[in-house]
Formats: C-alpha cells, sequence, structure tokens
C-alpha cells in the first residue's frame, strides 16, 4: 500500500495512493479478504499475563471485523459488546451474561461539565477502594471521544469492583485541570458526577433494561449451490448492443415489445442443457434468446446449432465471443462488491428498452422468473428498489437519482476501460437535470477529446473521429474541440470538412488566432485546388 500524500499538492503521492486503493478494492471484489480470514480472537488478563479465551467467549467468530463498541447494554452490571463486520452479519451484539446469577459487582458514572466540554471529554476518573479495611490501587479510566477503529463505546465509565472491596470515593481530573472528589458511592449504583457539585446523583430511571433481540442462532453455510437470483434496485443499460446471428453475421440487439431473458450458455455445460429445455418453448410473458458463449467461429456455431436442435430449442439464439462475457463481468464487478467468476448457465432480465432489472446465476427458477416478468419488469424505476431486498423491511434513506447507478459503474471502469465507462457516463449525463447535467456533460466531453487526441495520435482515425464528434455532442460550443477536429481532417486531406470545423471554432471564439491560422492554410489549399 502506497503511503498516505503529505497533501493535495504531492500529485503524484496522491496518484500513487488512489491507485493503491483501487487496486487494493480490486482485490476484495475478486474474493480477497481484508483480514485474512481469520477468526475474532478475545484475550483474558490474569494479572500481567494474557491467555488466550477466544472459543470460551463465544467470539471467536470467523467474521471479517471492523469496530467494537464496549457498553453495559443491559444494564445488568457487566460489559457488553457491539461489533460491525464487513461481511454478513453486518452488526453482532454480544450481551455479556456472567453477572447472572451473582450480585452486581460494578460502579458506573456518567460525567457532565459545565466549564469545560459537556461530555467532559479527556476527564480521568479515579475509584478508590479498601478490601479488609486496607486501601487497594486504585482504579483509573478516562472519558474519550471514539475508541477503536471508527467505533465510540458508551462515555459511562464502568469499574468492575473486586469481591470484599467497597468504594471510599471517586475523584475525577476534569479537562483545564479542575479537580473535585465525593463519597458515599454504593456497589451496584450508577451516578452523575456534574462538574462543580459536591456529590454524585444516583441516576433517576428504570434498569436494567429489557434487551427485545432474540438470540437466534445463525445458519451455517457451508457449500453454495451457485444459485443467485438478484433483483437490481434500478434499471441498468445492457452492456451488449449486437451479437452473432447463427448464420454468422453480426447484428444489432432488437428492441421487443415484452421482457426478454438473454440466457448465457455453452454447448459443453450439461447444467445449460438443462436450462435450455425448460426454456425450449418461450415462457409466457419473456421472449428468450440464448447466446452461446463458445466464441463466433463456424464450427462452434454448428456445434451449439446441433445441441440445440436435438433438445427441441426453437427460440432465438446466437453467439457472444470474449470481448462481450468481459464486459458482463465488467458490469457486475461495478456492481457487486465481490463478484464471483463468470460461469455458466447464467441469465439477464431485461426490460423492452434493453435495461437489465434482474440478473440470475446459475439454474433458473421458473416460479422466480414468472414473478419477475409479472412485477418488476413492468415496475416504475422508484419501485424497483422495494423489489430488490430478498427480505421485508422499511428504507430510511432517499431514493438514489437515477444518474447513480450508471455513474457508479462509469467511475469504476474510466481507468481501465475507458470506451465503456463513457457509454455509462453518456447515460448519466442524459438521465440528469441542471448542474449536475451540465457538469456531466462537460466530463464526457472532455473525456471523448483525451480518447480522440489518442487515436488520432495512433493514426487510428476512424475511432478518433467518432470520439470527437461525441465530444461536440456533449459540448457543442467547444473551439478547441472544432479546431483540433479541423486539424485531423485537414491532416488527411478532408479540407472542406476541416475548414467547417475552423469556421465553427471561430464563431464561438473570434480571438482564435489557431484556428484562423489554420482556416487561412486550409482555404489557401482548396484555392489552390480550384485553380488546378
Amino acid at each position: 500500500m502506497s503511503p498516505s500524500p503529505v497533501n493535495a499538492q504531492d500529485q503524484k503521492g496522491v496518484d500513487r495512493y488512489t491507485a493503491s486503493w483501487a487496486a487494493l478494492m480490486q482485490q476484495v471484489r475478486r474474493g480477497a479478504s481484508w483480514s485474512g480470514y481469520e477468526r475474532n480472537c478475545s484475550f483474558l488478563n490474569t494479572g500481567g499475563r494474557f491467555v488466550g479465551a477466544s472459543h470460551v467467549s463465544g467470539l471467536d467468530f470467523p467474521d471479517d471485523g471492523r469496530g467494537l463498541a464496549v457498553t453495559d447494554w443491559d444494564q445488568d452490571g457487566d460489559l457488553d459488546l457491539w461489533f460491525s463486520n464487513r461481511t454478513a452479519p453486518r452488526l453482532r451484539l454480544m450481551l455479556n451474561q456472567s453477572s447472572r446469577h451473582r450480585p452486581a459487582r460494578h460502579v458506573a458514572f456518567r460525567l457532565v461539565g459545565s466549564e469545560c466540554n459537556r461530555d467532559a471529554i479527556g476527564a480521568v476518573v479515579e475509584l478508590h477502594l479498601k478490601h479488609s479495611g486496607e486501601p487497594v490501587p486504585r482504579l483509573v479510566r478516562s472519558v474519550r471521544a471514539g475508541n477503536l477503529f471508527l467505533s465510540q463505546s458508551s462515555k459511562w465509565i464502568h469499574f468492575g469492583v473486586p469481591e470484599n472491596a467497597t468504594v471510599t470515593s471517586v475523584s475525577v481530573l476534569w479537562p483545564g485541570g479542575a479537580r473535585s472528589s465525593c463519597s458515599g458511592i454504593t456497589v451496584g449504583q450508577r451516578y452523575l458526577l456534574r462538574q462543580g457539585e459536591p456529590s454524585a446523583q444516583p441516576e433517576s430511571g428504570d434498569h436494567p433494561r429489557r434487551v427485545n433481540l432474540a438470540p437466534t442462532p445463525l445458519a451455517t453455510v457451508t457449500t453454495s449451490p451457485g444459485q443467485g437470483s438478484l433483483v437490481l434496485p434500478a434499471p441498468i443499460r445492457l452492456p451488449l448492443s449486437s451479437y452473432h446471428h447463427p448464420g454468422g453475421s453480426e447484428v444489432a440487439l432488437p428492441l421487443v415489445e415484452a421482457a426478454r431473458l438473454i440466457l448465457f450458455w455453452s454447448a459443453h455445460c450439461p447444467h445449460c442443457r438443462e436450462e435450455l429445455q425448460r426454456l425450449a418453448t418461450n415462457p409466457p410473458g419473456v421472449n428468450v434468446l440464448a447466446l452461446c458463449v463458445d466464441g463466433r467461429t463456424k464450427p462452434a456455431r454448428e456445434v451449439a446449432r446441433s445441441t440445440l436442435s436435438g433438445i427441441g430449442y426453437t427460440a432465438a439464439w446466437g453467439m457472444v465471443g470474449a470481448a462481450d462475457l468481459e464486459r458482463l463481468h465488467l458490469l457486475q464487478e461495478s456492481l457487486f462488491d465481490s463478484t464471483p467468476p463468470f460461469a455458466v448457465p447464467f441469465s439477464l432480465l431485461v426490460r423492452p428498452d434493453n435495461e437489465i432489472v434482474a440478473i440470475y446465476r446459475g439454474a433458473l427458477s421458473l416460479p422466480v422468473l414468472a414473478h419477475d416478468v409479472r412485477h418488476v419488469v413492468p415496475a416504475p424505476d422508484l419501485q424497483l428498489r422495494n423489489l430488490a431486498p430478498p427480505f421485508p423491511g422499511r428504507w430510511f434513506t432517499t431514493p438514489a437519482g437515477p444518474a447513480f447507478l450508471p455513474l457508479l459503474v462509469a467511475r469504476r471502469n474510466l481507468a481501465r476501460y475507458p470506451e465503456e465507462a463513457l457509454r455509462y457516463l453518456q447515460q448519466a449525463a442524459e438521465d440528469s437535470v441542471g448542474n449536475e447535467r451540465t457538469d456531466l456533460m462537460t466530463e464526457l466531453g472532455r473525456r471523448h477529446y483525451l480518447l480522440a487526441d489518442k487515436f488520432a495520435t495512433s493514426q487510428l482515425f476512424e475511432k478518433s473521429d467518432h470520439h470527437y464528434q461525441k465530444s461536440l455532442t456533449a459540448v457543442p460550443h467547444n473551439s478547441s474541440v472544432h479546431n483540433d477536429f479541423g486539424a485531423s481532417l485537414a491532416r488527411r486531406g478532408k479540407l472542406q470538412e476541416g475548414a467547417q470545423h475552423f469556421r465553427e471554432a471561430l464563431r464561438l471564439k473570434p480571438d482564435f488566432p489557431l484556428a484562423r491560422e489554420n482556416l487561412t492554410k486550409v482555404e489557401g489549399l482548396l484555392k489552390q485546388a480550384d485553380e488546378k
């Protein structure tokens, strides 16, 4: 991992740091673990020596752990743990039941500042004890704002009191240097300590607090059937625009009036043949298109044709190549944190406008397909996110805008696959309004221009012309793009077309000396050509 840049002006450091994070996240999405699949560990302090207590404590989960917060959640006198994970379950509550069958041996304090900050962050609390009439070493705790990784434990200062010990007093060093001390503290109680007041106030209110979370054990998954059904919370454009017809020619993927199921399969996959048999006749309400992933060669087409004929499949079919599969995997990598390697059978449910609304990995359930065709395909965009979760519940966040998903795909892939990414950036721009639309169109034009310049330098003029035109479609008033496009055309002898772009550049920016110089040269060459 590259070290953090010293400041924002260290552009090379910023670039290295950004690239390192991108590479790290790519590894995680491919199945790597942040913590190496280590089990959680807990250790018991036996008086200067720590011994492993992971298993007996019940904390040794194989979770990809993150934050940890300590609090007496059920207010029974012992400390409980909340901890979060990057993997499911995202949140666990571990209730400490060690005090269930014995008297409470604790005392807790909540500090309230008056001359310092209200939460008394930074205060140091000392608990003074006696055991059999003799003083014992004091116990010390401090009030902290944030502790452990991205976590905030309770601001209640909790002390465990040894057996047969009594509390003689509690003293506080407040932020700013003021000190206070009070006595009359009873074991098993919770107190408020207010800065400037001479005594501790027993906390009012009912406790212990009742915990309503059911301690249901989680099912352990030992094997995966490799089957998944995913409804997307928003539609996303299909990354394929064409496929190879059974006759061998490339054809555009047409729009359909009803829903379309696109099934990706291989002639060498027995599970795929079973899937095709079940879809041999179009299910009600959906058109099936079976795309074989074995390549676009004539032998591969003939094997696919023979396989389909042998099982009685009569619906539409065709062939796709490795580049098409890469686009599909690329889309999934953008949508999900962790994406399994591409495997067949694999299906997409597509609306009539060629936007994906559901993804099916592995064997397809026909009842699930029928449900999604009936409810998901016709659903308005804002209702899709209510159909996406596989469990009931209510959203507490507002829906993302229509540009969110295509912009997410574009951002994830601009560095690796810029041409693919720009298709989604264009969708995001078209789906936006106001200043967001203006900003995205400006970015779209700039990125098309950079690709045009790159391809022109490599003398790939068909591609460069395409991106110059796309840049001007996004931002028609960019005089610099008109000038550079005109120069690229003129160098190839397309003088009339180049002159038109130079004139447009000067119309947009009359004081553009380079465009005027270029137009003068081109007009001179055109005049010479007319005189011959």
